[in-house]
């Protein structure tokens, strides 16, 4: 899982240190990256800059190269569910993990987890916020629908099993 293998990559940096150095973070090296972004809080925890963002992450989301604050992601997008919970790293001092559902811009439901890790460029405060998240969309109630019609239409047309050849040493020998 994405978010287990960016915890691991997180806690491999951390050293003898309270939090890895943002110095040491490697966001194009890492599977994951396309998924991230890099919260920089070093003007302020109000409103902080966007250091990094994936490609897909950014892509999902809709962000344009002239977003560079949390305040300017849309809302209702995948940055915006991830982004949402960086207080709550602030406080707790320690990474955390998330998962849950919702209905994205463009009406789809979204299966998402994802977690954020506390980063430092001085070893003592948290000044940086990394974010990895993955996610799927749901098939539309219509779409499913004839899925499971199709589904259903196979199954009734497979041949059964006394139409299927015995093997001498298969499970139906005897």
């Amino acid at each position: 899982r994405m978010h287990v293998r960016a915890y691991n990559y997180w806690a491999s940096l951390l050293a003898d240190r309270a939090y890895p150095s943002v110095e040491d973070l490697d966001l194009d090296g890492a599977d994951f990256g396309s998924h991230s972004v890099l919260l920089d809080f070093t003007a302020g925890v109000e409103n902080p800059g966007l250091a990094f963002l994936g490609d897909k992450l950014r892509e999902e989301s809709q962000i344009d190269e002239d977003v560079h604050y949390i305040s300017q992601i849309p809302g209702r997008s995948l940055l915006s569910r991830l982004t949402d919970h960086y207080l709550q790293i602030i406080a707790n001092r320690a990474p955390i993990g998330f998962e849950a559902e919702f209905v994205g811009r463009r009406g789809q439901n979204t299966l998402y987890r994802g977690i954020l890790m506390p980063l430092s460029s001085n070893g003592d405060s948290i000044d940086f916020i990394y974010g990895v998240i993955n996610w799927k969309e749901l098939a539309d109630h219509s779409t499913a629908h004839a899925l499971e019609s199709e589904v259903d239409r196979a199954i009734a047309a497979a041949p059964s099993v006394a139409d299927c050849p015995v093997w001498a040493d298969g499970p139906n020998a005897e």
